[in-house]
């Protein structure tokens, strides 16, 4: 994919010339994770000039725009079981808009959908889809491919009510995009916030004599005291009913070898929570006001040296770490040989299900035996820094493709974008904190059961951050490939790089995604 060119000559030969006593060229150790500088301009109810060409939209006495049998094609990477929520969002405003508006939802998964979306776009307009739902991280670096248009003009002919200031800027502010001339634009109809959370066995944490962790030090100690009791044979876990009918609490043999912390190697949920919100949460900025990585930082190295050790304990201290190919890590879970493990919250309502039932414990079980915890402090090696209560997550928001002429289809489009901004309760039971501050206020929210049992655990909206918004997002942070800081947690763990400092391969991955991104002039 051809990306427009930047200027890359400087910082490029000042990477390659410069090196730090930490082995990595152009060495920083940042502290803060701010975003490129935007424009101060966040007035509420944007509004836009009239196009010149005579307007499709008609209006009625009252001033609201006339809709009859519009047809939206809207693209959705929520394909889950968050996506499941979101077809019965979608049926009731079909049914609610029936003769007016009729939205046909197509599902993509987030690992197709950038290329699906460009290629459409720009070599089958005419099968385009008129509105996607993506992930707001992702729009700058669709953007530079020219796919999506402003969303003032929309918004304005639609007559919905969007207040910017009714929405969490530490999101919101990323979805604003500037053009040439440093006007500022919303590309990104806010919907959502989200990002993985841990999950705990609780029950098995208290019965050996731990409570559940709140921050860094005490997840290590927990691990620790968990891994040193099965070895030494007075671990104690509850096992499914499956295999233990009488739900009797069973105790460990002695030179038991138990991983509390799972990761999977394949999810990219994973490397979101651990390579990234862990780089974060102890200082490391992701990019930097030109948008190329800037995770090439002492802290970084310091985090991923620290988790290698965990896993590869050079102290005679038991390992903690468990990492598979596999994505199923419920069963081992359920077994008590898994303590810790870190899921998207919209799986939270079927485990829930699954080990009332599998476990045995019948209502109420998954409450008593299971912990949710958000990921804030969980992975700052100093819980008192500015950035350990980080969560880099992402958002999902609605944009326009370049493809939609008809004002009216706009508008639609607008009033569709709205009303599931607006269905936060149900939205919810997929997993998602909603980005509207009115909404975490509302009493229908905060007395619902799926808040109370879910929703209230998945953190605390202002401390999410998007890490950085950048075109060049896929170099950067490598999520769905071998490059970028993914691919420095694969060689954090990886057996065939255990004999490479992580400052290599920090320095390695750094310079290649730099070398890729030189490609794109």
């Amino acid at each position: 994919m051809k990306k427009p060119s930047i200027l890359l000559g400087i910082g490029l030969s000042f990477a390659l010339a410069s090196c730090t006593p930490g082995g990595v060229p152009g060495l920083t150790d940042s502290t803060e994770d701010e975003q490129p500088s935007q424009s101060e301009d966040k007035t509420d109810n944007p509004t836009s000039s009239k196009p010149d060409k005579e307007s499709d939209l008609k209006y009625d006495q009252a001033g609201n725009p006339i809709f009859e049998n519009v047809e939206i094609d809207f693209w959705s990477i929520s394909i889950g079981s968050d996506g499941l929520i979101q077809k019965e969002i979608v049926d009731a405003f079909n049914e609610e808009y029936e003769g007016k508006i009729h939205v046909n939802r197509a599902e993509r998964r987030h690992d197709e959908f950038s290329s699906a979306i460009v290629n459409t776009v720009v070599n089958d307009p005419e099968n385009a889809p008129d509105i996607v739902q993506g992930h707001g991280e992702r729009i700058r670096e669709l953007q530079s491919q020219g796919i999506y248009v402003p969303l003032e003009e929309a918004i304005e002919l639609s007559k919905i009510d969007y207040q910017r200031s009714n929405y969490f800027e530490n999101i919101l502010d990323d979805l604003y995009l500037e053009d040439d001339s440093g006007s500022e634009h919303l590309y990104g109809f806010p919907l959502d916030m989200h990002s993985n959370v841990i999950i705990a066995r609780k029950d098995i944490i208290e019965k050996n004599g731990y409570e559940v962790p709140t921050n860094h030090q005490e997840f290590i100690e927990v691990c620790q005291g968990l891994a040193d009791k099965a070895y030494a044979g007075t671990y104690q876990y509850l096992p499914t009913a499956q295999t233990n009918p009488d739900l009797e609490w069973m105790t460990s043999s002695a030179g038991t070898e138990l991983y509390p912390w799972f990761m999977s190697i394949e999810a990219l949920d994973d490397a979101l929570t651990y390579a990234i919100t862990g780089a974060v949460q102890n200082g490391s900025k992701m990019v930097d006001e030109r948008g190329l990585p800037a995770w090439n930082t002492q802290s970084t190295i310091d985090y991923f040296e620290q988790m290698r050790e965990y896993m590869y304990p050079s102290d005679g201290k038991r390992p903690l770490i468990q990492r598979s190919l596999s994505y199923e890590f419920i069963s081992d879970f359920y077994k008590g040989n898994y303590i810790f493990a870190s899921t998207g919250p919209w799986n939270l309502t079927g485990y829930k299900t699954i080990f009332d039932s599998a476990i045995g414990l019948g209502q109420g079980g998954f409450e008593e035996g299971v912990a949710i915890m958000p990921i804030s402090n969980l992975f700052a090696l100093d819980e008192n820094s500015e950035d350990a209560s980080k969560i880099v997550g992402t958002a999902h928001a609605f944009s326009l493709t370049r493809t939609v002429e008809s004002d009216t289809v706009k508008a639609a489009c607008m009033v569709f974008a709205d009303y599931m901004s607006k269905q936060y309760v149900k939205w919810m039971e997929g997993g998602h904190l909603p980005m509207l501050k009115s909404a975490m206020e509302d009493p229908a929210l905060l007395e619902s059961d799926i808040y109370k049992n879910i929703g209230q655990y998945l953190g605390n909206p202002e401390d999410f951050t998007l890490g950085g918004v950048t075109e060049y997002y896929s170099e950067v942070f490598g999520l769905e490939m071998n490059q970028g800081l993914n691919e420095v947690w694969h060689q954090t763990f990886n057996t065939q790089t255990q004999n490479k400092s992580i400052a290599d391969i920090v320095n390695e991955q750094y310079l290649n995604s730099l070398s890729i991104i030189s490609d794109y002039q």
